[in-house]
């Protein structure tokens, strides 16, 4: 008999139907569309139990499938990969997590997974309130909405702690949680997540970036988005604004909860979709795409579609849809 998968006590889902799996997933976590590349090789398994206020997941996507959230979250999401990989774009940044790989999903207004086939992960949903109330235990306050830095740097504490939930709820036979359990392993991973992910405003006080980093954060912000196609370089951006590489990079992580060349490549895709958007007849995708600063099509296409959902060529056929439609006189 093979080991146990992580949670299997507490099973919520077992189905290679799609609007099933939309529909029970999102109780879960929260509403979403979910979208399949092959109908025919989808399959997914979903455990979850609830932790204090928190809930713990085991998910197991089979055949490539993409999540997008409906509503703004109000929670946030630690993701650990067990196997596979995952594409997440936020409000915040994007990153691609493969195994043994973790990321933070801070509360925002947007939210798209796109999961590889066979990717399994461990994760926890953690309310906006819980990890206010950690903050309030470690003696400080929030001075607004946390946003962590997505990546996890190796040798980050709350992974491991993620893990010893999972197994110490497993250790439980007869599948029932104490509650001071729960609560107890609720207070400990967000304990460890908010001392050990770097995030606003915590990345300030514990870096050297400081206030000068912030500063230097805003203008160089103010630059790529009066002139996203610009080919200046984040060095050069550092210098211009008179601090060192680290000190930027660490204020664009404070300031954006970001990175300078995300940040950038966010303007020239914003750039990008706006000129797509108004086309009409007139443009070429490939014009386009050089004149917003992307020197690789490819590229472009690729980035374009993560962040917007949908091909450039899309846009641009929809833009001259509607060029042909209006009225001419």
């Amino acid at each position: 008999m093979g080991t146990p998968v992580p949670l299997h006590r507490y099973p919520r889902l077992r189905t290679a139907d799609v609007d099933e799996a939309q529909s029970a997933a999102g109780r879960v976590m929260s509403s979403h569309r979910l979208r399949v590349a092959r109908p025919r090789e989808f399959g997914v398994r979903l455990h979850a139990v609830g932790i204090g206020s928190s809930t713990l997941l085991y998910a197991v996507y089979h055949g490539e499938a993409e999540v997008t959230a409906l509503a703004p979250m109000d929670y946030c999401t630690l993701q650990l990969i067990l196997a596979g990989a995952v594409d997440v774009v936020t409000d915040f940044g994007r990153r691609r997590a493969g195994a043994g790989q973790a990321c933070v999903i801070s509360p925002g207004e947007r939210l798209r997974l796109r999961f590889a086939p066979g990717t399994v992960q461990v994760a926890a949903k953690l309310p906006r309130d819980v990890v206010d109330r950690g903050y309030s235990r470690l003696g400080a306050e929030p001075a607004g909405p946390v946003k962590f830095e997505l990546a996890v740097a190796d040798g980050s504490p709350w992974p491991a702690l993620l893990r010893l939930a999972v197994d110490t709820v497993d250790r439980f036979d007869t599948g029932i949680l104490p509650p001071g359990t729960g609560l107890e392993l609720e207070r400990v991973l967000v304990s460890a997540l908010l001392l050990g992910q770097p995030h606003d405003p915590a990345w300030v006080r514990f870096r050297g970036g400081g206030a000068r980093g912030y500063r230097a954060a805003g203008v160089a912000a103010e630059a790529l988005q009066a002139d996203p196609a610009t080919s200046a370089t984040p060095g050069q951006l550092a210098r211009a604004a008179g601090v060192s590489l680290r000190t930027l990079q660490e204020g664009f992580r404070s300031r954006f909860g970001t990175t300078v060349t995300a940040y950038h490549r966010e303007r020239r895709l914003e750039r990008a979709h706006r000129m797509l958007s108004a086309a009409g007849e007139s443009r070429a995708i490939a014009e386009i795409a050089v004149e917003c600063g992307f020197g690789h099509l490819g590229r472009f296409a690729r980035d374009y579609r993560l962040r917007y959902g949908i091909t450039p060529s899309t846009t641009l056929h929809a833009s001259r849809m509607t060029d042909t439609a209006a009225p001419t006189g």
